[in-house]
């Protein structure tokens, strides 16, 4: 697949250029005879030139969240529909398990509380796949959210297919100069980086389990209010089982839909996804464990004699540098399954 790069848009808005306008020739009708004469010289390729201004991509990033948001709440396939027009990838997944869950954001309700997108960068030249990278504000939570839609090729629209919240004073990275852009890279390719993206989920995964690893993978830092958060909701949890329950969680990367971009300093910025799985084993010293309203719904039965396994998501944006740490900039997690025994 040819990968195409995202150019960064300056900060200044320029007014809004004339739209460049095509010329279609019908040779319908036309005799044998009929010859085309030439008027004007042709014009120049001009391979690099973007396909929208910023202007056209915010456009195209405010119509798309908002119908995102309309049909945030819709369960069912007929959700599932609505939602396939404007997500895709790692944004559907996440929205249906949301609206299955019935969790979706009390703001999807309410269009005129959506926050409006600031285009951080955006395709250049003619080839596809294009993206457009923008951000949003929630300003009732000051929480900022990071999303990518992409058109994967000429007849297909623009889709989001990823959008995280960053964390609390995270902060993202330039993508590129204006005219270079900041290029597509496979999870895969880890050439002048400390590893490939996907080693860098395979090794942030590994070092968010619990137990804790014996040895922490090199190269990779948990300290982030993502990594922190689960630390200590852990101890928590392993606290109040104390010894009739042992409580283990393993996050398992899936990125069959994961994106990278290159930065301007050589490094990655990649959003993926992994899965987390909580298993609280109950213990020889307990007859039974008695779930909480919020996991005996989940799991269709109030008590557990053996065992509960909980699923979660966690879509997860990582920066991959030259040299250093790989870091989590942006996480979230939604609770989709469980099951008791």
């Amino acid at each position: 697949m040819t990968r195409h790069p995202l150019s960064v848009r300056p900060r200044r808005r320029t007014a809004l250029a004339a739209a460049a306008l095509g010329l279609a020739l019908a040779t319908t009708g036309c005799g044998a005879t009929d010859a085309l004469v030439g008027v004007h010289p042709a014009p120049a390729e001009q391979p690099a030139s973007a396909p929208l201004d910023e202007d056209g991509a915010t456009v195209i990033a405010t119509r798309l969240l908002s119908a995102a948001a309309a049909d945030a709440a819709t369960k069912g396939d007929a959700g599932h529909d609505a939602r396939a027009k404007v997500l895709a990838g790692d944004a559907l997944t996440m929205a249906d398990n949301t609206a299955a869950r019935g969790a979706a954001p009390a703001a999807a309700t309410d269009l005129a509380k959506q926050p409006e997108p600031s285009v951080l960068a955006q395709s250049r030249g003619r080839e596809w796949p294009r993206a457009i990278l923008a951000t949003t504000l929630d300003e009732a939570t000051s929480t900022q959210s990071l999303h990518v839609m992409v058109s994967r090729e000429p007849d297909q629209p623009y889709r989001i297919e990823a959008s995280v919240p960053m964390l609390a004073g995270s902060r993202l990275p330039s993508l590129g100069s204006q005219g270079a852009g900041a290029p597509f890279v496979d999870v895969t390719d880890g050439e002048g980086l400390v590893m490939s993206p996907e080693k860098a989920y395979g090794a942030y995964a590994a070092a968010l389990g619990r137990p804790a690893p014996k040895k922490a993978p090199a190269g990779v830092t948990t300290a982030d209010p993502f990594g922190q958060a689960l630390e200590a909701s852990a101890a928590v949890q392993a606290k109040a089982l104390g010894k009739l329950a042992t409580l283990e969680q393993a996050h398992e990367p899936v990125l069959d839909d994961a994106l990278a971009f290159r930065l301007a300093d050589g490094g990655v910025v990649t959003f993926g996804m992994m899965r987390r799985t909580d298993t609280i084993t109950v213990g020889s010293g307990a007859k039974e464990l008695v779930l909480p309203s919020r996991y005996s719904g989940l799991v269709g039965k109030k008590k557990v004699t053996r065992d509960l396994r909980l699923t979660s998501l966690e879509p997860v944006v990582l920066v991959v540098p030259t040299e250093g740490e790989v870091a989590a900039i942006g996480a979230t997690e939604l609770l989709v399954s469980g099951k008791g025994r």
